[in-house]
């Protein structure tokens, strides 16, 4: 078993998080039209606090994802498939958050099923994009 590349995880995780914001910012605007219509919603007129705490929180998604393919790499071998599986369960745990959400009624899940969906391929390709320059 490898060690993780950490100084290299923590470079091509920000990487995974730069594409994920981009292209997780096209998957809200294709889909999230509900979603920026609620009440106390902040993506109408996001404050610049709002817009740097969620860029933060984008890049440090992208190191995790990062960490989790570089930690499954051993046994799925280095690639598209690792960083497949990767995504797909790192996208399947916060979906279940996003799920309980709408449990309790704080939001619709017409409004958060298109992106929930809408984000696992997004999710996909930033994770490959990370995956391709991550080395141990």
């Amino acid at each position: 078993m490898s060690k993780i590349n950490w100084s290299r995880l923590l470079l091509c995780g920000l990487l995974t998080g730069i594409v994920w914001i981009v292209l997780g910012a096209i998957v809200t605007a294709l889909l999230g039209r509900d979603f920026a219509a609620l009440p106390n919603n902040r993506l109408g007129a996001p404050t610049p606090g709002f817009v740097l705490f969620n860029v933060v929180i984008d890049l440090l998604e992208g190191i995790s994802i990062l960490w989790l393919y570089a930690a499954i790499r051993p046994l799925y071998g280095p690639g598209a498939k690792a960083a497949i599986v990767a995504a797909f369960a790192w996208w399947f745990i916060v979906s279940l958050g996003d799920a309980t959400w709408c449990s309790f009624g704080l939001f619709s899940p017409a409004t958060v099923i298109p992106l929930i969906i809408g984000t696992l391929p997004a999710l996909i390709l930033a994770t490959i994009a990370g995956a391709r320059l991550y080395g141990e």
